[in-house]
């Protein structure tokens, strides 16, 4: 197995392999399996445990699992009653040809068997920044069961049209995810330091075009830079730097939008002085320079 990979949220693309919803008997259990791509189950009713590796999840309506490649797994009835639950296979974007395999040969032993060897080195690529755990009690169980509901309807249907359905419904899936687990700053919900985080990130918002560093917002909050770096990497996936970027970088495109400013006064405006600097900064984050972006989304005139 390769050693897991990161890529940026934006190159996010996926590729839903096997979606089904399954009615298990109360009692019932499912044989020990290993999976080789990503897997979400949601539980519409009913009370279970699954067993990831060496970890036991109970399971009942409203919650969401989420079991990664290359591990063990196995799930069971306790209850008395029998237990709905959806399930999608996915990865976040398309491996190519040489990584494909059939879900129904592999997963649901239909066909013929694929070579475990090539399946166990299968690379997993997961988004930065989108760190899931396996169990999450979820909040919008509304909102996951239509989507769930949706994945499953476009599943069953063929052609361009629903393959393109269906990996909307994924993204949509994933920002469901994202919203259970985050702030509408990028925090992650729980983090022991979320409210030192939040703070510096309000600081940032409010102070975007002066000099900004991760040195200034650790004394702020009382931490060494070292330690305040860490804490801020885990509670949002990114430096303060690339943070601080990202939020520069949108509020660029949001003064370049309204075409009033040359390029340099937006520069200077979110705390880029430097024309060249500046534009070189968005060309990279953007793909297109400034001036190349503002036209893009300016409307003629009425």
């Amino acid at each position: 197995m390769e050693a897991s990979q990161r890529i940026d949220y934006r190159l996010v693309s996926p590729y839903v392999r096997y979606v089904h919803r399954i009615e298990m008997p109360a009692g019932s259990r499912m044989a020990d399996r290993h999976i080789f791509d990503y897997e979400f189950i949601f539980v519409v009713r009913g009370e279970g445990r699954l067993r990831l590796g060496e970890r036991v999840h109970a399971m009942k309506g409203g919650d969401l699992f989420y079991v990664r490649p290359h591990l063990s797994n196995a799930m069971e009835v306790t209850g008395t009653q029998p237990m709905d639950c959806f399930a999608v296979h996915f990865d976040y974007l398309y491996l190519g040809e040489g990584h494909e395999f059939s879900p129904y040969a592999v997963y649901l032993e239909q066909g013929t068997q694929e070579g475990a060897g090539r399946l166990r080195d299968r690379p997993a690529v997961e988004p930065l920044g989108l760190d899931v755990p396996e169990a999450i009690a979820a909040g919008d169980v509304k909102g996951f069961y239509e989507t769930f509901k949706e994945l499953n309807a476009c599943f069953a249907r063929s052609g361009i049209g629903a393959a393109l359905q269906l990996k909307s419904a994924m993204l949509r899936l994933l920002g469901l995810v994202y919203e259970e687990l985050m702030t509408r700053e990028g925090v992650r919900i729980g983090h022991p330091h979320a409210d030192t985080v939040l703070e510096a990130i309000q600081y940032m918002e409010a102070h975007y075009a002066e000099r900004i560093d991760a040195p200034l917002l650790a004394g702020r909050a009382g931490f060494t830079p070292k330690y305040f770096g860490t804490l801020f990497r885990q509670a949002t996936g990114v430096t303060v730097s690339a943070y601080l970027l990202r939020l520069r970088m949108e509020r660029a495109k949001h003064l370049l939008a309204q075409r009033r400013l040359s390029v340099e006064e937006v520069g200077a405006r979110v705390g880029i002085a430097d024309l060249y600097y500046f534009s070189k900064l968005f060309k990279k984050t953007e793909g297109m320079s400034p001036s190349r972006y503002a036209s893009s989304v300016a409307w003629p005139a009425e």
